[in-house]
């Protein structure tokens, strides 16, 4: 697959994927992506161990802004440190384009800030403030305590989805908190039967984000505020 154009649900503002780490992601989140890809699912390169695909290793040009391994998390728990050193360095071969690095294991990823690339744009997903149990992951608190700790250092970003019901007081306080330079919303695409908000509840948290990031809206949202009431 080596570098691909971004298209579908993929974030607007990337324009490819970069995926040279293999493996079953070790979160096992209920609405994965992967697994619940009829394409994707039946991949062999994302079963088994986490382990580099070689061939993956090709020339990544300039002026690109690459979202590096969006089918699993480069810095999970299972996957080896050594894994991850030559990811990055590899991205560092190239300086000229922008990596996109999203993790749910903000504390692993703090041990390579000083090793990415120059040119970084930094993310966590938080599906809600409340914590539903869906996935191995860190919980949203812990996520929440440890990007904020150098959220501000870089270009960063939180990703919202899939939503799920959140406490609109509460969560909009948690992302100032962590003050990251924009914030994606999506929902689930997948028909996982997660607790999603209202409509009206997600209108209201985007107008208050927007009072101090910018807010990008995935075209997958459109469902749920269409159940909205005007």
């Amino acid at each position: 697959m080596s570098l691909v154009k971004s298209s579908g649900n993929m974030y607007s503002w990337t324009t490819h994927t970069w995926n040279p780490l293999g493996g079953e992601c070790m979160h096992r989140c209920k609405y994965c992506y992967v697994k619940r890809s009829p394409r994707l699912a039946r991949l062999e390169k994302y079963k088994g161990p986490a382990r580099l695909i070689e061939k993956e290793f090709i020339n990544l040009s300039r002026d690109k802004v690459i979202f590096v391994c969006s089918c699993t998390d480069l810095f999970g728990w299972w996957v080896n440190a050594r894994y991850i050193h030559c990811i990055i360095e590899h991205c560092n071969k190239y300086p000229e384009n922008i990596y996109f690095f999203q993790t749910k294991n903000p504390e692993r990823l703090r041990n390579w800030l000083l090793k990415l690339p120059p040119k970084v744009v930094l993310g966590i997903t938080l599906e809600s403030n409340r914590n539903y149990n869906i996935s191995k992951a860190p919980c949203p608190e812990e996520r929440v305590a440890t990007f904020s700790e150098y959220s501000e250092d870089f270009k960063s970003m939180v990703s919202i989805e899939p939503i799920m019901d959140f406490d609109l007081d509460k969560f909009v306080l948690i992302l100032e908190y962590i003050n990251p330079s924009f914030v994606s919303i999506g929902a689930d695409s997948k028909k996982c039967n997660l607790p999603e908000p209202p409509g009206e509840k997600i209108k209201e948290l985007i107008a208050a984000l927007k009072q101090f990031t910018r807010v990008y809206i995935k075209p997958n949202l459109n469902r749920l505020l269409r159940s909205s009431n005007g």
